[in-house]
């Protein structure tokens, strides 16, 4: 190639050894090489059908396509689904979120994010850059931490109110054996909080409930689970299991303040039978209430977590599922949202253990601490 366009395509021929530089340095240097060589490949594009050459200097080299404010906000809209939570978050017009989005899809000649399709969901390109420009922009945050910590991303999990299981707990403790570096979050609240959690990216996944047909949510079922009373490990109803929620109700209640699912059913079906019942204690958090339960207080409810949770659980467990419906329990992540490499490594260790575990057995358990 002759005159202006040979001008142009010099730069290129020291690409594979800046590659190679590139391949051995941070994550900030490869998403910068990545998103430089797509310009120089849609204006060597152009320069081909007789456009203006155009070649950058080592000063304007990284300027046109790598602004951070430009990452954080295409970031900020796909972790929260919506340009207006964005900038909110972001503390911005949304015309100007609008305008951000807008010069990246420029700069890389091709679409990030899908037009009118409700929820927000990425193009191909545009999940790759995500996958790229999140952990560099979560990172800016811990760029003063020398701590090993600082340089991963915690993985996110949401857990219904109420939840007891195993099989997180320890999926977590081998995950972090494998990868010391992994830092886990674990985050709790209703049904309708985990899913949003989820659909916003304030979760990486959930261990939920079926949260039934939804183009948002992709479900993969680990196990069945039941609602159980929770009680001191010496209480009678261990001995001899309830016939009806009246021999329940006989006790006094510990529940949690919020109006988890299980609570709705079983003040629900006491309504329903006229079957009165006293709560002793509302707690907000699963810990409390199984101190409380230990001291005698009354007895408490929960979704059973898994089968064999009585190998952890200092308390005994009588099933109400002759009583209460049952759920299936699963992986809950977003259809719109990638997930990090750890978030997949954890996800595949809980199958893991919950392809092993034994079959639930609706017979009732205690076990003294």
């Amino acid at each position: 190639m002759s005159g202006g366009n040979s001008r142009f395509y010099r730069p290129l021929r020291f690409w594979p050894a800046e590659a190679a530089r590139v391949r051995r340095k941070s994550v900030f240097n490869k998403i910068r090489f990545l998103l430089d060589w797509l310009v120089c490949h849609r204006h060597a594009l152009g320069a081909a059908r007789g456009a203006k050459p155009w070649a950058p200097t080592c000063s304007q080299r990284w300027s046109p396509v790598l602004d951070i404010k430009e990452l954080k906000s295409f970031c900020m809209v796909v972790k929260l689904g919506s340009f207006s939570k964005a900038s909110k978050a972001l503390v911005l017009g949304q015309p100007a979120v609008s305008k951000h989005i807008q010069r990246l899809e420029a700069e890389l000649g091709r679409p990030l994010l899908e037009r009118g399709a409700r929820p927000l969901k990425l193009t191909a390109a545009g999940s790759n850059l995500y996958r790229m420009a999140e952990p560099f922009v979560e990172g800016l945050a811990t760029l003063d931490s020398r701590s090993p910590l600082a340089m991963s991303s915690p993985i996110t999990v949401a857990v219904p109110h109420g939840f007891i299981g195993y099989v997180l707990p320890e999926a977590a403790r081998d995950l972090r054996d494998t990868v010391p570096s992994a830092r886990i979050r674990v985050l709790s609240g209703t049904k309708e909080e985990v899913f949003e959690l989820v659909q916003t990216g304030g979760a990486d996944f959930a261990v939920a409930p079926d949260p039934g047909a939804s183009r948002r949510f992709d479900f993969t079922p680990l196990y069945p689970s039941e609602r159980v009373l929770i009680t001191p490990g010496d209480h009678p109803l261990l001995a001899q299991r309830p016939t009806s929620l009246k021999d329940v109700a006989k006790y006094p209640l510990i529940l949690p303040r919020f109006q988890t699912q299980t609570r709705a059913l079983l003040e629900s079906e006491f309504r329903r039978l006229r079957i009165s019942y006293d709560i002793a204690v509302e707690l907000d958090s699963i810990e409390l209430l199984e101190r409380y339960v230990e001291l005698g207080l009354g007895l408490g409810v929960g979704l059973r977590g898994a089968a064999g949770m009585e190998s952890w659980v200092r308390l005994g467990i009588v099933s109400l599922a002759p009583f209460l419906p049952s759920e299936m329990i699963g992986v809950v992540r977003s259809r719109a949202l990638p997930l990090s490499q750890p978030a997949t490594a954890l996800i595949a260790r809980i199958q893991d253990l919950a392809r092993a575990m034994p079959a639930a057995t609706p017979a009732s358990r205690g076990r003294r601490r």
